[in-house]
């Protein structure tokens, strides 16, 4: 008898570590990477100013060594000089001779005491630069620059982002670049929420952030916030903000979990944005759409906040434009790792994820503006392995045995790199990020590109004076200015990017396109067209009589109210020779 259970006991036992076994292995051949694992080798450098300076002003320049994967190249050693690219402004690449660029430590190298290759970030490590430093510039006239470094080692050379140099301070806003859309390990993402914003402050370099945690998977029991988790989550955020230097906004997504089997829930993901130091515990679980989540921040603060809604064409959980409020849904996010919700047809740059096709109506960002849903265009990163402001999740460096390690399985499935949403704002703090978002001062672009884009029509700028041109008559003309500097980032040596096609579309068709071939552009189209205004005629009248923006929404509308109200509205949309996009506007036209 004792044999026999033995020998059971063994069989099980060889089960239990066959099956371990089998998982220990599956687990490996499909998640770790043991390419990513061990080749940091540089390959290139990426070279980081701001965006607009004033004349004289000095200004950190970063370099940062790269890997093939886009990480921080640790190990790097070599020596880089600098040199400057220069163009007359309001110009279209008129070189502007003697502008002198005045930089401390050129000529100097890396310094490294890093041996990690792929598996410890080489941000990490302290005693060296390994792989990133930092420079004090200056430009001493106004104009268009970039700045050209140099590996004088592999002769290669790398351009930065175009820098608008002002003779003067506050002849234009600055612009500031942030990631107002990821997620840490306190959600389905990876990171701790000190990981995260330390990324994305001192490796992505962002000047503005949002971590935006899906609060239906907060540890609660009742009313209980288990281990503090939630006021911890706040704390973290309101630490790192820092006027001028680092500015964070306290946010959360409310996420419509399970939403297939609620049907009484709204379907949007929405990102709920409050300016001031705390927002209140606000989920699915207990507000079910999204004017009830708004109505429960009201009960709990006299804050001003905003909100809007992403991948807004992605299947499983597409967008309800039903529900709209002006004064809170200032932005959509047309971009991210997901890809764009710009249009649902052959017009759209990037497919969505599980997008939704052609067949189906009042989803994309086109649909809600064509119903008068005056949002501005903004794109982040929505990104889950822990990179906020430039994530891994596009290429083998999203591998889960990456810092910082997780489980999710969010990492896979997307081929799309993250985004970036570029602000219009006089100086840096939480407050002025506010306004520009509230005031639809800015933009969006795909990667880690800061593309300078101004947008005006008759001299109104987006995000100024409501982003509407008032004009005489219906047939006034309308002068619609682009101005565009395309950022000098690439992962190739010596290329230099160029503007392959500037397209703007008017109520939501495009109207004007060219293809300029070149690094920056000023152009200027006139309408003298009839102002007409457009309308959204797609509505579905359901089983209760009632009519929606779609088959999905729960939020019956009048379709006669689905309009512009007879204004026109414009936006541009750039594609760069490298791939990647941007969006400014819109900006409306009325009498």
């Amino acid at each position: 008898m004792k044999a026999r259970r033995s020998r059971r006991d063994k069989v099980f036992l060889a089960m239990k570590l066959g099956l371990l076994g089998f998982i220990t292995s599956f687990w490996g051949f499909t998640f770790l990477d043991l390419g990513v694992m061990f080749d940091n080798a540089q390959q290139s450098l990426w070279v980081h100013a701001p965006t607009v300076v004033v004349a004289g002003e000095p200004f950190n320049t970063t370099v940062e060594a790269w890997d093939r994967y886009e990480r921080v190249a640790g190990a790097y050693t070599g020596k880089v000089t600098f040199g400057l690219e220069s163009y007359a402004a309001g110009t279209n690449a008129t070189s502007l001779p003697g502008a002198t660029l005045t930089i401390t430590g050129n000529g100097t190298r890396f310094t490294s005491n890093f041996n990690g290759a792929g598996i410890v970030p080489a941000y990490t490590v302290p005693g060296a630069d390994n792989g990133r430093k930092t420079y004090r510039a200056s430009i001493d006239t106004a104009g268009i620059h970039y700045i050209v470094a140099t590996d004088q080692d592999a002769r290669e050379t790398f351009r930065s982002n175009p820098i608008i140099v002002v003779p003067v301070a506050g002849t234009v806003d600055r612009v500031y670049w942030g990631d107002l859309h990821f997620h840490s390990a306190l959600s389905d993402g990876a990171g701790t929420e000190d990981e995260v914003y330390t990324y994305a402050r001192d490796v992505a370099l962002l000047d503005f952030a949002a971590l935006t945690d899906h609060a239906e998977l907060f540890p609660r029991f009742g009313e209980a916030d288990m281990g503090d988790t939630f006021k911890n989550y706040l704390a973290t955020t309101n630490r790192f903000n820092a006027a001028g230097q680092f500015a964070t906004v306290i946010a959360l997504e409310w996420t419509p979990m399970l939403a297939s089997a609620r049907d009484y829930l709204c379907t949007s993901h929405v990102n709920l944005y409050i300016e001031g130091d705390r927002i209140p515990y606000i989920s699915t679980f207990d507000q079910h759409d999204p004017d009830a989540a708004y109505e429960a921040i009201r009960a709990a603060t006299s804050d001003r906040f905003l909100a809007w809604t992403h991948h807004v064409t992605r299947d499983e959980y597409p967008s309800d434009f039903g529900f709209y409020n002006e004064s809170i849904n200032t932005m959509v996010e047309i971009y991210s790792c997901h890809g764009s919700g710009e249009f649902q047809d052959s017009s759209n740059l990037y497919p969505m994820v599980h997008g939704l096709d052609a067949t189906h109506h009042g989803y994309s960002v086109n649909d809600a503006l064509r119903m008068g849903r005056k949002m501005g265009l903004m794109a982040s990163t929505d990104g889950h392995d822990g990179h906020p402001g430039h994530t891994f999740l596009h290429n083998d460096a999203r591998a889960i045995n990456q810092h910082p390690f997780t489980l999710s399985a969010y990492r896979y499935g997307i081929v799309q790199p993250g985004g970036l949403t570029g602000l219009l704002a006089p100086s840096l703090s939480r407050g002025t990020v506010f306004n520009a978002l509230t005031t639809r001062a800015a933009y969006g672009t795909t990667w880690i590109n800061r593309h300078y884009l101004n947008f005006s029509i008759n001299g109104v700028r987006v995000g100024t004076a409501d982003s509407t041109a008032t004009v005489a008559t219906p047939i006034t003309p309308r002068a619609v200015n682009v101005v565009v500097a395309v950022d000098g980032v690439s992962l190739h040596p010596g290329r230099v990017k160029t503007i392959s096609n500037l397209t703007i579309f008017k109520n939501s068709r495009p109207w004007r396109s060219i293809a300029p071939g070149a690094i920056m552009v000023n152009w200027t189209a006139v309408d003298d067209a009839a102002i007409t205004g457009t309308s959204y005629d797609q509505c579905v009248q359901k089983a209760d009589g009632k009519w929606y923006v779609n088959e999905r929404s729960l939020a019956p509308v009048d379709p006669a109210t689905l309009n512009t109200g007879g204004a026109d509205y414009y936006y541009a949309r750039v594609v760069d020779s490298d791939g990647g996009a941007a969006w400014i506007g819109p900006i409306w036209v009325t009498t």
